[in-house]
């Protein structure tokens, strides 16, 4: 199953190994999950893990990484219309975290961010080719 990832389950999973977001990355170091994600999340969970929570924590995460080995889908080719037709939907920052979610072909997108995707009412009334959820 192939489940793309934004960077605050990286974040969560570093912060709490034992909590549903490292529940997530157990599974998928036991290989019952494909993971997916893009350069922009493992960059921002990286400074946020950093920032917030500091050098083991980083630690934690780079470790995570190295034994889910997470497909890095590329969004270099994405048009200007595509971008633009996702501006008026959801914050800028986000937007390369849907489109890789998009191009990857995932089934599922699991973030934590409750405001620009999960209560999102513009987002839901697209149709996307994957469900949006904030655990497993």
């Amino acid at each position: 199953m192939k489940v793309f990832l934004d960077a605050n389950i990286f974040f969560a999973g570093a912060r709490s190994p034992r909590g549903g977001s490292g529940f997530i990355l157990e599974l998928a170091k036991k290989k019952k999950l494909e993971i997916v994600t893009v350069n922009h999340a493992l960059l921002e969970a990286e400074q946020n893990i950093l920032k917030k929570l500091g050098l083991p924590y980083l630690n934690r995460h780079y470790q995570n990484v190295l034994e889910i080995k997470p497909k890095i889908q590329s969004i270099k080719f994405v048009t200007l219309g595509e971008i633009a037709k996702f501006k008026k939907v959801i914050p800028k920052k986000d937007i390369p975290i849907l489109l890789g979610a998009i191009l990857s072909k995932s089934q599922f997108l699991v973030t934590l961010d409750r405001k620009h995707f999960l209560g999102n009412e513009k987002l839901k009334r697209i149709k996307l080719p994957f469900k949006i959820l904030n655990h497993w």
